[in-house]
Order: structure tokens, then sequence, then C-alpha cells
């Protein structure tokens, strides 16, 4: 009786609590982080969580990815302050908590809009 009551505990676990497993998000899918892409369209019906990540794919030296700190930095397409900038052409953001995100490249966010709000429920 006693391994029947476990058994029906983990069930009832995994009902309330199921499993997630983190979901890698190639920016931009096959353009990559461009100023190509309409990123208000590509971002449209995600849902992030924490551990997900994001990976920016860019040409180095025509663009970069600055993480930028709060949203009046994101709506003014300013640089700082920021949480970093990143200029490797191929980098990972691997979501730590929840709330909200801003991305942008510094040299086409006014022009083309490349940047991207991401909201990461619990």
């Amino acid at each position: 009786m006693a391994r029947i009551t476990a058994a029906l505990a983990v069930i009832a676990f995994f009902a309330i609590f199921p499993s997630m497993e983190a979901t890698q998000y190639i920016v931009g899918d096959d353009q990559g982080w461009s100023s190509d892409v309409d990123y208000y369209s590509w971002i449209a019906g995600k849902t992030f969580h924490v551990g997900d990540s994001l990976v920016f794919n860019y040409t180095s030296g025509e663009h970069n990815v600055v993480v930028a700190a709060n949203s009046d930095v994101y709506d003014q397409c300013a640089t700082t302050p920021n949480f970093g900038v990143w200029i490797g052409g191929s980098d990972v953001f691997t979501v730590p908590t929840t709330g909200t995100y801003y991305f942008l490249c510094e040299f086409h966010c006014e022009n083309s809009e490349q940047r991207i709000k991401v909201e990461v429920n619990s």
C-alpha cells in the first residue's frame, strides 16, 4: 500500500509541475540577428521561460547585441546603461530569471527596428 501511495504522489507531482525542457531560440531564425528581419513578427506567439536560450547569429562588425538595462534605453535605441554589449557574432543569452529583457543592435535599432523585448514567464 505504501508503494502505491508513493507512486500516486509522484504522478500527482508531475501532473501539477510538468517537466519543462529549455528551448533554444535562434533569433531571426535563418536570417539571424539582422536588419532585414521583422522582430515584432518573429517574437509574436513565442513563450519564453527561465532556462531558455536566445542565440544571436550575426556578422561581427556589422551588428552587435546590446543588452539594454531598461525600457527607456530600449525605447530610445540608446546603448547605456546596459548589461553588456556583445560583438562576437554568435552570442547566447540564457534566461536566468523571470522578467523583461531588452536587446538591440546599436547600428540598426533606429532605422530598421533591430531590437526585441523578451518577456519571460514563470
